[in-house]
C-alpha cells in the first residue's frame, strides 16, 4: 500500500513486511518490492516516486537501520525531489548500484549524513544518474558518484555538502556546470564533459591521482588544490586546458601535479603556488591587481616554471623560493609588475622580458649551490634587472639574442637581498646587448658568445673576454682584458665608429682585434683612456659597399703602449702590418692575392689588374679586395666565352645542312628519281652483274636515262648538344651548349652533274658554365652550296652566314647576391670545300673525302648591367673576331636496297677533324676600374677530335624522300651529339 505523498518513505532492504522497526540493510529497488516503509517502521510499501523523498539508513525512533548493497532494477528507477543517506546503527554504508536513477523533474537534492566520521565516503552511488535537470549535494558526508553520469543539469554543491567523483576502482563523469560552496573531491573522474566550474569563496575542489580540469571554465573565489595539500600520496593531476579566473582565492599544485596548458588570472589578491615538484607546464599565467604566483613556497620544494609563459602586469608578482626553478619559462614583467628570487632558487634557461618599471630582482636568492651564481637563460627589455650584493647573474643559457636598453644594478633599494656589488657573466651562442646606463658594480666576464655594449658599463670594475667570448659595441666600458681565443670588435659595425675604454686595455697573446675598415682614413676602433698592451692579432672585415684604402688608424690611447700585434688576418688579397705610434696604433695594407693563395691562370689575370689598380690609385672597392680564389673565378666573367663555341657549333650544323651528300641528287649514288644517270645507277651493281640490274630493283623495266626533275625542295629540323671539359691550370671551367632550328632550302639541277641550292634558317642555343653563368640566342642563318660529280668523283662548296640575338647572365656571390646581364648581336661567316671519290664494292660503297671549313666570329664590344644588386662586378667587354678553321680527313659508306615503293639507303662517316684554333677567350674590364684590363680563358676545344655519322633514307617512287641523322664528335675534352631530320620533293 502506498504512502501518503506527503510523507517520506525509508529503505527497509530485504524486509517487506512491517514490524516497528527501520532495519535497513541490503536489497533491491524497484517499484513491486514492498521493502520500504515510513520513518517508524509500521508500514510496507512499495516504492513511490511521487514520495516527498527517499531515505536510506534511519535516525528516528526506531533502532537505527544498517547500511548495504542496494541494486537498482535493470529497468531504473524515478528519484523523488529529495535523497537523503542517513545515519545507520552500525556505522556502514549504503551503495546502490545497477539500474539507472533517473531524476526527478526539476532535479533531486541528495543529503548525506556523516556516517563513517571521517573524509571516506559516507554514500556510494555506482549507477548511473540520467535525466534532464540537475543534482544539489548536501550534508556533512561525502557523496561518491562512481558512474557514467549524464544528467543534463548542472551540480550544485552547498556550503554543507560535499561530492567526490570516482575512486580508486572506478572513473566517474558528470557533465554541464558545477557551483561548489562546500567539499569537492575530484579522486578518478572524467572532466572532459564539464563545462564551468564555480568555486565559491567557501569552496574547496581537489583534483587528485591524474585527474585533469579538461578545457572548462574555472571561477575561483575560494582554493582549489591539484594533488593533496596533506602530502599524502604522488598525485600527477593537471589543470589541462583549462581557462581559470582567480578572482581573490588560491590555487595550489602539489606533488608532481601539473598546470598544463592551462590560462590562469590571478587577480584582486588571488594567488597560484606551485610546490613540492609541481610544475607551470606550458600554461600561460597572468599576475594582476595585486594577484600572484609562487614557486617553491615550502622549503626543499623544487618546482619549476617550465615552458610556462607568466606575465606580471601593474601589482602582480612571481616569486620563487626554495629550490625552484624558472625552467624554459618566458617571464613578462610590465609597468608595475615584479619577479623575484630567494633561498636557492634560479631562473633555469627563461627567458625575461622586463619592460618601463617592472623590476627582476635576484637579489633574495644565493642560488642553487648557495655560491651566489643565479642563472638566466636570457634577459632583454627597458625595465630593472638587481643581480644582489654578491651574487653572479649568468645569462644566455637559451642562446636567445637580445637588448636590455633598461638597468642592471648591484641590489634593489626596496627589496630584501644584501647590499654589495653584483657580477655579470655572459654565456651561450646568443648576442646580449646592453644599450643602456648600468650600474652593478661587480665584474663583467663574457664566457661564450657576444656582449654588446652600445651604452655603458664603466662602472664595472673589470671586463674579462675569454675564449668563445667577443666584446662589441659603440659604448663605454672600464678595465679591459681580452684573454687567449677572446675577441674584441670595438665599433658599431661601421668604419670610423668607436668604444670607449675608461681605464685600460689588455690584448693578451691569442686575442684577436677585429676592426672594420671602409673608405674612411680611421676604421672602427678603440678609445682607450688609460694604457694599453697589445698581443694577438689584428682581424680585418671590410664595410660592404666602402673602398679599401692603404694605411688606417685603428687604436687610440692616452696612456702608454707596450708591446704589439702580432700579426693582421685580412681578408681576400689584402696583406696588413701594424705599427705603434705615440698615442694611435697604425694599419697598412698591400694587395698580393698570388702571396695568399694558389692562383690558376684566369684568377692570376683578374688578380694581377687588381693589385695594378690598387697600386696605382691606392684605393678598391671593397668587394674586390676581399675576393678569394673561388671570387675571383667569378668576377672573371668566364661565362661571357659561353657564346663562341655556340656560335661554331650552330655555324658546322647549317654547313652540314647545305653540304649534306645524303640529299637527293647531291650524293653521287641514286635515288627513286627518274634523273639518275646510268653511271651512278651502274655504281650500285655488284661486280658480275649487268647495268640493268640495279634498275631492275625499281622497275620492270630499266627506263631509259632522262634529265627531267631539275628542282629540289627540302625542309629539316636540327639541334644538339655539347659539353666540353674545363682545365685547372688556365681556370677555365666546363662548358654546356645546345642549340635547335628549322631550315627550308631550294636545290637546282644545272646538268646530271652539277647541282646548286639555298636555305634558310632560324633557331635558337644555350649555353652555360659550370654554376657561373648561362645564356641564350635568337638565331638566323642563310647559305648557298654548289656541288659537282665528275663520275665517282665529286667537289662541293658552300659559304653561310650566321645571325644571333644573345643575352648573357650571371651571378657573383663573392659578396652578397649580384646578377649581371648583357645583350648584343653577334655576326658569323662559314665556308666549306670538301671532294672525294666513290669506290663500288660488291656490298658497300666506300667514298674516302678530305674537307677544310673555316669560320669567322665577330663578337662586339658590350656591357653588363645589374639585373640585382650592382654594378661592382660588372663588366667591359672588348670586341673580337675570332676565326676558327678545321679541316677534316675521313671515310663515308654508303648501301642501298629495294623496299615497297622506293629504295632504302644506309649511310654513314668516320673522320678525323683538326681544329687549328681551339681556344675561346675573351678580353675585359672591370667597369668600376677603368684601366683593369684582363683576359679570361674559355673551355678549350682539342685540337684532334673524331667525327662520326649515322644516316637512313628513303626515297619513294613520287619524288617525295626522307631521312634522318645522328651525328657525335668526340675528343679528350669535347662530347657533341647533333641529329637531323630532312623531307625533300623533287620535281
Amino acid at each position: 500500500m502506498a504512502s501518503p505523498a506527503s510523507a517520506q518513505q525509508v529503505f527497509n532492504g530485504s524486509q517487506t513486511t512491517p514490524n516497528g522497526s527501520v532495519n535497513g540493510g541490503g536489497g533491491v529497488w524497484d517499484n513491486v518490492t514492498t521493502n520500504w516503509t515510513d520513518f517508524f517502521g509500521s508500514t510496507s510499501t512499495a516504492y513511490d516516486p511521487a514520495s516527498a523523498g527517499t531515505l536510506f539508513g534511519s535516525s528516528g525512533p526506531s533502532t537505527p537501520a544498517t547500511g548495504g548493497t542496494v541494486t537498482v532494477t535493470p529497468g531504473g528507477v524515478q528519484l523523488t525531489s529529495l535523497m537523503g543517506f542517513d545515519l545507520t546503527g552500525d556505522g556502514s554504508i549504503y551503495t546502490i548500484q545497477g539500474g539507472d536513477l533517473r531524476l526527478a523533474p526539476g532535479g533531486t537534492t541528495f543529503f548525506t549524513n556523516d556516517v563513517t566520521g571521517t573524509g571516506d565516503p559516507s554514500a556510494v552511488i555506482t549507477s548511473r544518474i540520467v535525466g534532464s535537470g540537475g543534482i544539489s549535494v548536501q550534508g556533512p558526508g561525502f557523496l561518491a558518484l562512481l558512474g557514467a553520469n549524464t544528467y543534463a543539469g548542472d551540480t550544485f554543491i552547498c556550503t554543507c555538502g560535499s561530492l567526490q567523483l570516482g575512486d580508486a576502482t572506478h572513473t566517474g563523469s558528470i557533465i554541464g556546470g558545477v557551483t561548489n560552496e562546500g567539499l569537492f573531491k575530484i579522486v578518478n573522474a572524467d572532466m572532459s564533459g564539464v563545462t564551468s566550474l564555480t568555486n565559491a569563496f567557501s569552496g574547496v575542489t581537489t583534483f587528485l591521482n591524474a585527474t585533469s580540469a579538461s578545457a572548462m571554465t574555472i571561477t575561483n573565489n575560494g582554493q582549489i588544490y591539484f594533488g593533496d595539500p596533506t602530502g599524502s600520496g604522488t598525485h600527477t593531476a593537471t589543470a589541462g586546458r583549462a581557462t581559470i579566473t582567480n578572482d581573490g582565492g588560491l590555487i595550489a599544485f602539489f606533488s608532481q601535479t601539473s598546470a598544463g596548458s592551462a590560462s590562469i588570472t590571478n587577480q584582486n589578491s588571488g594567488s597560484t603556488a606551485f610546490i613540492d615538484q609541481a610544475s607551470a607546464g606550458s600554461a600561460t599565467i597572468v599576475n594582476k591587481d595585486f594577484g600572484g604566483t609562487t614557486f617553491g613556497a615550502v622549503p626543499g620544494s623544487t618546482a619549476t616554471a617550465a615552458n610556462a609563459t607568466i606575465i606580471n602586469e601593474a601589482n602582480g608578482i612571481t616569486d620563487f623560493g626554495a629550490f625552484s626553478t624558472a625552467g624554459n619559462a618566458t617571464i613578462i614583467t610590465r609597468d608595475g609588475g615584479q619577479t623575484s628570487f630567494f633561498d636557492n632558487s634560479t631562473g633555469g634557461a627563461a627567458r625575461f622580458i622586463t619592460t618601463g618599471t617592472g623590476i627582476v630582482d635576484f637579489g633574495g636568492g644565493t642560488g642553487p649551490a648557495g655560491d651566489g651564481r643565479i642563472t638566466a637563460g636570457s634577459i632583454e627589455g627597458s625595465g630593472f634587472y638587481y643581480i644582489g650584493g654578491g651574487n653572479t647573474l649568468v645569462v644566455g643559457g637559451n642562446n636567445l639574442s637580445t637588448e636590455v636598453s633598461g638597468v642592471i644594478g648591484d641590489f634593489n633599494p626596496c627589496g630584501c637581498g644584501a647590499a654589495g656589488p653584483g657580477s655579470l657573466e655572459k654565456v651561450g651562442s646568443g648576442t646580449l646587448i646592453l644599450s643602456g646606463t648600468n650600474t652593478y658594480t661587480g665584474t663583467t666576464t663574457v664566457n661564450g658568445g657576444i656582449l654588446r655594449v652600445d651604452g655603458d658599463i664603466s662602472q664595472s670594475i673589470l671586463t674579462t673576454v675569454n675564449a668563445g667570448g667577443a666584446l662589441y659595441g659603440a659604448g663605454i666600458v672600464g678595465n679591459t682584458v681580452i684573454g687567449n681565443d677572446g675577441t674584441y670588435a670595438p665599433g658599431d659595425g661601421g668604419p670610423g665608429s668607436s668604444m670607449q675604454v675608461q681605464g685600460d686595455l689588455t690584448l693578451q697573446a691569442g686575442s684577436v682585434y677585429v676592426v672594420q675598415v671602409g673608405s674612411a682614413s680611421s676604421t672602427s676602433h678603440a678609445l682607450v683612456t688609460g694604457n694599453v698592451a697589445l698581443n694577438g692579432m689584428v682581424g680585418v672585415a671590410l664595410y660592404p659597399g666602402s673602398t679599401v684604402m692603404k694605411h688606417y688608424a685603428i687604436m687610440d690611447f692616452l696612456g702608454t703602449a707596450s708591446g704589439n700585434f702580432a700579426g693582421v688576418a685580412a681578408p681576400g688579397g689584402l696583406i696588413g702590418t701594424t705599427a705603434v705610434g705615440s698615442n694611435e696604433v697604425l694599419l697598412d695594407f698591400t694587395l698580393n692575392y698570388g702571396a695568399k693563395y694558389a692562383l690558376n691562370i684566369n684568377q692570376q689575370h683578374v688578380a694581377t689588374t687588381l693589385q695594378n689598380f690598387f697600386d696605382a690609385n691606392g684605393v678598391l672597392p671593397a668587394e674586390l679586395a676581399g675576393l678569394g680564389p673561388a671570387g675571383l673565378t667569378q668576377a672573371s666573367g668566364e661565362s661571357a666565352t659561353g657564346s663562341q663555341q655556340t656560335t661554331f657549333s650552330a655555324m658546322n650544323l647549317f654547313m652540314g645542312l647545305l653540304t649534306d651528300v645524303f640529299g637527293a641528287g647531291r650524293s653521287g649514288t641514286p635515288g627513286a628519281t627518274p634523273y639518275a644517270d646510268e653511271i651512278s645507277a651502274n655504281a650500285y651493281a655488284a661486280a658480275g652483274r649487268r647495268p640493268s640490274d640495279a634498275f631492275a630493283s625499281i622497275y620492270r623495266q630499266a627506263p631509259a636515262p632522262t634529265f627531267e626533275q631539275r628542282w629540289d625542295v627540302w625542309a629539316a629540323g636540327f639541334g644538339g648538344l655539347q659539353t666540353t671539359d674545363g682545365h685547372a691550370g688556365l681556370g677555365s671551367n666546363a662548358t654546356t651548349s645546345s642549340l635547335y632550328g628549322t631550315a627550308v632550302g631550294l636545290d637546282y639541277r644545272f646538268s646530271p652533274s652539277t647541282v646548286a641550292g639555298f636555305a634558310l634558317a632560324g633557331g635558337g642555343t644555350g649555353f652555360g658554365v659550370n654554376g657561373l653563368g648561362w645564356g641564350h640566342s635568337d638565331l638566323f642563318q642563310a647559305g648557298a652550296f654548289v656541288r659537282h660529280n665528275s663520275g665517282p668523283a665529286y667537289i662541293t662548296a658552300a659559304l653561310a652566314y650566321g645571325w644571333q640575338d644573345v643575352t648573357t647572365n650571371r651571378i657573383v656571390t663573392a659578396a652578397g647576391t649580384d646578377q649581371l646581364r648583357a645583350q648584343f648581336n653577334t655576326n658569323a661567316v662559314s665556308g666549306r670545300i670538301e671532294g672525294g671519290y666513290r669506290h663500288a664494292t660488291p656490298w658497300i660503297g666506300l667514298k674516302p673525302y678530305a674537307a677544310v671549313q673555316a669560320t669567322l666570329f665577330s663578337l662586339p664590344s658590350y656591357s653588363e648591367f645589374a639585373v640585382v644588386g650592382n654594378n661592382t662586378f660588372a663588366l667591359n667587354y672588348a670586341a673580337k673576331d675570332v676565326t676558327s678553321t678545321r679541316t677534316e680527313l675521313g671515310l663515308r659508306a654508303d648501301r642501298s636496297f629495294a623496299a615497297a615503293g622506293g629504295l632504302v639507303t644506309l649511310r654513314g662517316r668516320a673522320a678525323w677533324a683538326h681544329d687549328f684554333n681551339p681556344d675561346r677567350t675573351v678580353g675585359a674590364v672591370f667597369q668600376a676600374l677603368p684601366g683593369s684590363a684582363f683576359v679570361v680563358n674559355g673551355a678549350a676545344l682539342a685540337r684532334d677530335s673524331a667525327l662520326t655519322t649515322a644516316s637512313v633514307q628513303m626515297n619513294w617512287m613520287n619524288g617525295w624522300s626522307a631521312s634522318a641523322t645522328f651525328e657525335g664528335e668526340f675528343s679528350s675534352v669535347t662530347r657533341s651529339t647533333a641529329g637531323k631530320a630532312v623531307l625533300r620533293y623533287t620535281w
